[in-house]
């Protein structure tokens, strides 16, 4: 078979990589705040980078503390409660963003190698300060269209997550602490599992049958499968293969309530060769089966 492409391809092609993901950006803001303000614990599904452009902020992280100074590039990865604080005697003037990528092993690779704190003297400061500089640019000019911004701020998008990409770790302490990294990898197997199996949801249809499979996703993640099952298992007290399972039946309750699809079609879009197979499983996971559930839920 691969000399029988090799032959219609030609000994000279040169192929792109296939590209079948999405890139969200959530926007970012500009914002001087005064002395003692604060924000309330937050917790994303994205990532966020902030700059200090004036003044000082102290992020609590997870169970650990930072101080980011002016200039100073705070990067938080996707699912790490944090509060931030100004301590500065007066104002505190910061340039914040969010965006996600729904590639896992792209996000992995990221969250594995990025630190928290990027100050002047690291080798990436200058290429970051750069890329948060131009989204700085847009706000500030009165003159821009907002289908112009729009552009503007999706192409450096896509610089940052070059550099991100390219990112390797110098705080050595970082990389250390066993316990958030033990949770970082546990969040970033659930996404993937869930981002798995609502594209194959998506993709089939209806029409061809499917299974996820657990290991590959988290091989695909660069972590090995042994490793991945335990971890996941201390963070979340379930196995992956549960939490699949837990997604399968949040997905069928939705489903069910729409009434213009029949149960075998439900079936199909969940994964089920047949509709037996899938009111047996319904039924062990609530105790009815599912013509029960509609009727139920439809009164």
């Amino acid at each position: 078979m691969e000399n029988d492409i090799q032959r219609f391809i030609g000994d000279t092609t040169q192929l792109l990589p296939r590209i079948d993901w999405n890139i969200r950006f959530f926007g970012a803001h500009k914002q001087t705040v005064p002395s003692h303000w604060s924000m309330t614990k937050e917790f994303h599904h994205a990532f966020e980078i902030l700059i200090v452009l004036d003044g000082t902020q102290e992020t609590c992280l997870e169970k650990d503390r930072y101080v980011i100074q002016k200039n100073e590039i705070l990067l938080i990865p996707p699912g790490f409660e944090h509060t931030n604080h100004c301590i500065s005697p007066g104002s505190m003037t910061y340039f914040c963003a969010h965006f996600d990528i729904d590639e896992p092993s792209l996000r992995m690779k990221i969250m594995k190698n990025c630190d928290w704190v990027y100050t002047p003297d690291n080798p990436y400061y200058s290429r970051l300060r750069s890329c948060l500089q131009k989204w700085i640019d847009i706000l500030e000019d009165q003159e821009i269209s907002f289908s112009t911004a729009k552009l503007r701020a999706q192409v450096i998008l896509f610089e940052l997550l070059e550099i991100l990409v390219d990112l390797q770790p110098t705080n050595s302490n970082v990389r250390t602490n066993q316990s958030m990294t033990t949770a970082k990898y546990a969040k970033e197997i659930a996404e993937a599992i869930k981002w798995t199996f609502k594209k194959k949801c998506i993709e089939t249809n209806g029409k061809v049958d499917f299974t996820v499979h657990i290991q590959p996703i988290i091989a695909s993640l660069g972590i090995s499968p042994n490793y991945g099952l335990e971890v996941f298992q201390k963070i979340y007290q379930m196995s992956p293969r549960k939490y699949l399972s837990e997604l399968k039946l949040q997905e069928a309750k939705i489903l069910l309530q729409q009434p213009e699809l029949s149960l075998n079609e439900i079936a199909n879009r969940l994964g089920y060769k047949n509709l037996s197979h899938f009111s047996r499983q319904f039924k062990r996971w609530t105790g009815i089966n599912p013509s029960a559930f509609r009727k139920k839920t439809s009164i």
